[in-house]
């Protein structure tokens, strides 16, 4: 059953794109932008549903900076989210990009050359990075349409980096490089400075955590996602879904059996009036 709840009202005044699996809505000056990250995501749509026997509803806001902050949450154009049904991506090159400019800046020459060879040296070299990661954002959709959450939120974000990295390896192999190479390169010579390193700290301010912060955890579950993946393949991915994915039977038979009988009844007497 797909629970997500769509909030329309974001879709206003935007244009929209037909011929997806989803809704696409776009700024009118980022439409070839929008039907870029569309398909990027209606292939990831097809993977990751069948993958996980699930394609849940939601809608893609392909916005410019001008619309961003009239209609994001987070007014900053740094990074693409997910909220309540829609997923917030960026049509114009965002921050993030400018941002983690700055920081590969301080790469040794040998990681510098390591990197240009593979982004190579001109402007925005780092966009097709940040495109990437509107797959990760799709992952939100997928557990968020379902009536079950991950008991972490470390997990949640694992979870949608694992089908970040197993849709690269699957779907876009030649894009494998320019997925991890940065990320690599930027754990194994320290060139983020994290205001913490543990997932103590991550569970207490997620999602309020600082920008660069928040990309060094992320960068660090992209590892162990990459770890598990190419050990086990995808089906690792469905496993960790697989995990968590009670349904609602599922749930009353925990309850009923570790809490008390009268608690398995819970979900299926809730309209009932009580006695």
């Amino acid at each position: 059953m797909d629970r997500a709840v769509i909030d329309v009202t974001k879709h206003r005044g935007l244009a929209a794109l037909p011929g997806f699996p989803f809704e696409v809505w776009t700024s009118d000056s980022t439409r070839a932008q929008a039907g870029r990250l569309a398909d990027r995501c209606a292939r990831a749509y097809s993977y990751l549903g069948d993958l996980l026997a699930f394609r849940p509803r939601c809608a893609l806001l392909v916005l410019s900076r001008a619309d961003w902050s009239e209609r994001a949450s987070s007014p900053a154009y740094v990074m693409p989210y997910y909220d309540a049904g829609n997923l917030f991506l960026h049509g114009e090159p965002s921050d993030l990009t400018a941002r983690l400019e700055e920081v590969v800046a301080s790469a040794p020459p040998a990681a510098a050359h390591r990197l240009d060879q593979v982004y190579g040296t001109g402007g925005n070299r780092l966009e097709p990075f940040a495109d990437m990661l509107v797959v990760h954002e799709l992952a939100h959709a997928f557990h968020d349409g379902v009536p079950f959450v991950f008991p972490r939120s470390w997990l949640m974000e694992l979870f949608a980096d694992m089908a970040l990295y197993a849709f690269v390896v699957a779907e876009e192999p030649d894009r494998r490089l320019h997925f991890d190479t940065l990320i690599q390169v930027a754990l194994e010579h320290r060139l983020l400075q994290p205001v913490a390193r543990d997932l103590r700290y991550f569970e207490a301010f997620y999602p309020r955590i600082e920008a660069l912060t928040y990309v060094w955890y992320q960068f660090r579950f992209t590892m162990m996602a990459k770890g598990v993946i190419d050990a086990a393949g995808p089906a690792a991915l469905r496993r960790l879904w697989d995990a968590f994915a009670l349904s609602d039977e599922q749930l009353a038979g925990v309850l009923g059996g570790q809490v008390h009988p009268d608690a398995g009844q819970w979900l299926t007497s809730w309209d009932q009036p009580p006695r």
